[in-house]
């Protein structure tokens, strides 16, 4: 059984944050970009999580997509996205994860936010396509 309204819940949450990270980056704003990308995937993989009833606290996309994964079997594909996407949620907000002078928002570049909004999407649309498939069977709705 799954809840479909908590799941959708944190769908819309992470399409919202998609788009401002689109936004950040049509504006240069890449670091940004990279962080929400981040945020998206996590929402993402929590909508799944928490819909079903799992555990799905914390930040980290590997162990998220792990427990995701065994439900949402497509998700499997998106390894490499996951592996990116966590890469992006201390380094793109704080100086001292750089060496030397360097911040995070001269350190991102257009092509960083472009793969990690892409990646964001991948997964966003990976889940829901699962909740969907999930959420129109009656009976396995919560």
């Amino acid at each position: 059984m799954i809840d479909c309204s908590e799941a959708r819940r944190w769908l819309r949450q992470a399409e919202y944050t998609l788009e401002s990270a689109k936004s950040d980056a049509r504006h240069d704003f890449h670091a940004w970009s990279c962080f929400k990308s981040h945020q998206v995937a996590e929402y993402s993989l929590k909508a799944i999580l928490r819909g079903v009833g799992v555990e799905s606290f914390g930040h980290d996309l590997m162990e998220l997509w792990r427990k995701a994964s065994n439900i949402c079997g497509n998700l499997k594909e998106l390894r490499e996205c996951i592996a990116l996407l966590n890469k992006m949620y201390i380094p793109p907000r704080y100086p001292d994860a750089w060496a030397g002078e360097a911040v995070p928002f001269e350190s991102y570049t257009e092509r960083d936010s472009g793969e990690s909004i892409e990646c964001a999407s991948k997964v966003l649309y990976t889940v829901k396509g699962c909740v969907v498939e999930w959420c129109e069977d009656p009976q396995k709705e919560g």
